[in-house]
């Protein structure tokens, strides 16, 4: 059964300004997203022709930088059908949710989000980032092709303690070191629509992210719900 999650205060209050960078990916590949900024966002007409026939598993992701200076991303998928022109409404009204504006904090940008989505994907009030299906950590935009270690899902009765996450990790050693990109914490949630967000868990020198467990342990024990 999935839990019913409450953002903590280290996530409300840590984003207040919009995102740095939107990326749209097809069939969940986003090591070939299209990536654009805020303030250069394509036009319903463009996006109308970049979907041509790809409407049926179609994602975004939004990407900020925390107040303390880590990468968070927060995306939302929509499956469907080849054609599907309700594809073309949720991408236009969500995409305009990026643009510049008066930004308070991380729950006033879900409820904007909550208000864009086209009705027929029954997105209510306070639908967002509530119930919470699974963690999992993995390097980012590189999900489908590399090591993606759960290290919590709905029917789990407590999160893992730093000692048993650290083991749960340890054969994973693409995890631990890579030169790809940095790794992440994300936070799944399948209903209304499949979402999710990421938060930065490794450090970067030269090129090179390191896995750091206390990052990711820390950012369990502020994010799971009930304290669980």
């Amino acid at each position: 059964m999935a839990s019913t999650f409450d953002l903590p205060s280290a996530l409300r209050d840590a984003i207040t300004t919009p995102p740095f960078r939107v990326q749209i990916a097809f069939e969940a590949n986003w090591m070939e997203a299209w990536r654009f900024e805020p303030n250069a966002l394509p036009s319903r007409e463009v996006i109308q022709k970049m979907l041509a026939g790809r409407e049926a598993n179609v994602a975004i992701e939004f990407c900020f930088k925390l107040l303390s200076g880590e990468n968070f991303f927060f995306g939302q998928r929509r499956l469907g059908e080849k054609g599907n022109r309700e594809t073309l409404e949720f991408l236009d009204r969500a995409l305009g949710c990026s643009l510049g504006r008066d930004w308070i904090d991380f729950p006033e940008f879900l409820s904007r989000l909550e208000k864009a989505m086209p009705d027929i994907d029954g997105i209510g009030a306070d639908a967002l980032c509530r119930s919470l299906d699974s963690v999992e950590i993995g390097i980012t935009d590189w999900w489908q092709r590399g090591d993606v270690v759960e290290v919590w899902d709905s029917r789990a009765p407590v999160m893992l303690d730093h000692d048993h996450l650290k083991m749960r990790m340890e054969n994973y050693h693409s995890l631990h070191r890579n030169n790809i990109k940095f790794v992440c914490l994300e936070f799944n949630f399948k209903s209304p629509l499949h979402h999710w967000f990421g938060i930065e868990i490794s450090d970067q020198e030269e090129g090179i992210h390191t896995l750091r467990i206390s990052k990711a342990h820390s950012w369990m024990v502020a994010c799971f719900p009930n304290g669980s």
